[in-house]
């Protein structure tokens, strides 16, 4: 896999000349531009999402805890507006915002707490948990170190909630719903 020097070996250029065209942070002369996008593409070079969560300290990822993967096919269950279509909505939000959803199933497990923490060691920006039905929820107390919204749910805490509704086109309502979750967990 080719690395950053090896573009600005290929181009002739510093590795920070590379990072400036890739980022887009300075100005680069276009013709300097066109030999380091050159480069890229000849090589095939892909920038690590993980020098950049070092740089910027943000990874683009948003955690989702979810209950709907495991019960796939079952009709058993209390339902409301099916979580998978809020997560659909969700999905599409985040993906439009240039950021990864990653979503974490609690496979009928009452303790979310490893998920959380699997999130957070991931350097999540936030964590949505999307509930089948409205239902109340028990965070553990690592949720406080990581922004959650609950979509669907609630605690006695009192963080913050929303509360899908039954209508004509819920695909509009969730991408709102996602919308403002992200702006309020600052992603």
């Amino acid at each position: 896999m080719a690395t950053i020097y090896d573009v600005a070996a290929r181009a002739g250029v510093s590795p920070k000349t590379v990072s400036r065209v890739i980022n887009g942070d300075a100005p680069v002369s276009d013709k300097t531009r066109a030999k380091v996008e050159t480069a890229i593409a000849t090589l095939g070079y892909i920038p690590s999402s993980a020098a950049r969560v070092m740089r910027s300290s943000r990874s683009g990822i948003v955690g989702l805890i979810t209950g709907a993967i495991s019960r796939v096919g079952d009709a058993n269950r209390i339902h409301g507006l099916p979580d998978v279509f809020l997560m659909k909505g969700i999905q599409q939000s985040i993906r439009a915002q240039g950021k990864t959803l990653m979503i974490a199933d609690i496979d009928n497990r009452a303790d979310i707490e490893p998920l959380i923490r699997t999130f957070m060691e991931h350097r999540a920006e936030g964590i949505l948990y999307v509930a089948q039905y409205h239902q109340e929820v028990v965070l553990p107390d690592v949720s406080h170190a990581c922004p959650i919204v609950l979509v669907n749910c609630f605690d006695k805490t009192g963080t913050l909630q929303f509360y899908p509704m039954m209508s004509k086109d819920n695909m509009i309502w969730c991408a709102r719903l996602s919308a403002t979750a992200t702006a309020v967990l600052r992603i």
